[in-house]
């Protein structure tokens, strides 16, 4: 079986094993750490309230990060955890916790593509006060920890162009390769931002980068 394949069996297990009373396996950021990537648990019966509410506080905060723009609640984070992050064998999800055991930020892994060992970083949020840079090495902890231990050789990220956060990018190492034009498609409670090449103009890019 190949790296890459390995990799999915690893991430699938981290998922399952997510929530488990008992030590967490989670991944050190820096030698000696200063944080942690910590798997969001997704099984039902393990969801953790206190990383739902955080989560859900957060994404109505950045709302205006993401490509779909609705108001949040605990309960939709709790089945978007079920059902989006769970049940799919190409998306993770981390809470990044300091060495209290304070959560005071998230990210992940989606759009795995394992027969191209292809891999994007998703949903990095920085919630609460953190040690300058932090941020930065966890993000790029987990990149390396995605090609060593998943086999992930081609690995990117997708940032809105209007995202302050383009510019932290930079410095984790990324570099733009293309901007695409989106439009907006409205439905009752939310604004979702599709890319449309065909647009001449457009009020907003989204930001294609590679690492």
């Amino acid at each position: 079986m190949s790296e890459r394949y390995l990799g999915r069996d690893l991430l699938k297990a981290l998922k399952a094993t997510a929530g488990i009373p008992g030590p967490a396996v989670v991944i050190p950021v820096g030698s000696p750490p200063k944080a942690f990537l910590r798997p969001a648990a997704t099984e039902k019966k393990l969801l953790n309230a206190e990383d739902i509410r955080m989560l859900t506080k957060w994404r109505n905060r950045f709302v205006q990060a993401f490509l779909t723009e609705f108001k949040a609640t605990d309960s939709r984070t709790a089945q978007w955890l079920i059902d989006v992050v769970g049940n799919n064998e190409s998306k993770i999800l981390f809470m990044v916790d300091d060495m209290n055991s304070r959560t005071f930020g998230y990210m992940g892994l989606d759009y795995i593509d394992w027969s191209r060992a292809y891999g994007e970083a998703d949903a990095v949020v920085r919630g609460a006060q953190a040690t300058p840079g932090i941020m930065k090495l966890t993000l790029q902890t987990l990149l390396t920890w995605a090609q060593g231990q998943l086999g992930l050789r081609d690995l990117n990220v997708r940032v809105r162009a209007d995202n302050a956060a383009l510019e932290f990018y930079r410095k984790v190492g990324f570099r733009e390769i293309r901007r695409i034009p989106l439009r907006a498609v409205e439905t009752p409670g939310m604004v979702r931002w599709v890319e449309d090449p065909s647009l001449e103009n457009a009020d907003l890019y989204l930001v294609h980068m590679h690492w």
